[in-house]
């Protein structure tokens, strides 16, 4: 640990606030090139940073975290997008349930730096992988480029999309009465559709995920708008909402407050 964070980590817990305790090993420069070896040497770090927030003040809340991954042996580069990050993830998240402690890792991480395909695929393998193996709290869900150096707006609003499809994917399928509807498959019957089953029009608006980027209109409908690519439309949207948006307003208090800090400030 370097003095700075120590110093930061004895603080934070003499004020008994949750930290934050992870370690970005590389493995192959900085730990072991073998995972397990990246494992053993991470997690002797996290819990020597545990035991002294114990120490400094018992009971402070503490998040067990990694960013941990490989490097590009042909380069050196620190690599976020690899499958070896996505395994890193889900074996800290099984040693997080061992320690019983809360987990920290993850999210839409990738070493393209453009949102193009190579990004896309980057970060929905970490993303998924991160919710697939219950990590609690996700800190680069969205926007992340060129392995944590670069931030895209327009990555941010295609991560939003794909945060969306994966939280769609983990509610599940509800079993229930009025899901099984058997009445209806047997009024409908072989050969029948359920369009205009009045079932349908009930559930239509709300039933299914709704993307607000993804190109599902056809070869044709997407030629005629001019061949838009993903990172054409996620920019168009990013105008659109910060165009369409108006901050919240705050309760009048809080306002006097916030300005009165302000001022005392300048």
């Amino acid at each position: 640990y370097s003095t700075e964070m120590l110093e930061a980590l004895v603080a934070y817990a003499g004020a008994r606030q949750p930290v934050v305790i992870a370690a970005l090993a590389m493995a192959g420069s900085t730990a072991p090139i073998t995972l397990a070896g990246v494992l053993a040497t991470q997690t002797a770090e996290l819990l020597a940073g545990v035991a002294l927030a114990q120490m400094v003040s018992p009971g402070t809340p503490v998040i067990f975290g990694s960013t941990s991954t490989n490097i590009d042996m042909a380069s050196g580069a620190l690599a976020i997008g690899s499958p070896e990050l996505s395994q890193m993830i889900a074996a800290h998240a099984q040693l997080a349930r061992h320690y019983h402690l809360p987990s920290r890792s993850g999210g839409a991480l990738t070493d393209a730096s453009f949102p193009d395909t190579q990004a896309g695929f980057e970060s929905m393998m970490s993303l998924l992988t991160t919710v697939n193996t219950g990590i609690d709290f996700v800190l680069h869900a969205g926007g992340i480029l060129s392995s944590y150096l670069a931030f895209s707006f327009e990555k941010f609003v295609l991560d939003d999309e794909m945060c969306g499809m994966v939280r769609r994917l983990h509610t599940g399928i509800n079993v229930a009465p009025d899901t099984l509807v058997y009445d209806i498959i047997a009024n409908v019957g072989p050969g029948g559709n359920y369009l205009m089953e009045m079932h349908t029009v009930k559930r239509c608006r709300k039933e299914f995920w709704r993307p607000n980027l993804v190109d599902r209109g056809g070869l044709e409908a997407w030629m005629q708008a001019g061949r838009p690519t993903a990172a054409e439309r996620a920019r168009e949207r990013r105008r659109a909402l910060i165009a369409g948006h108006q901050d919240p307003a705050l309760e009048d208090t809080v306002a006097r407050q916030l300005q009165a800090f302000v001022d005392a400030q300048l």
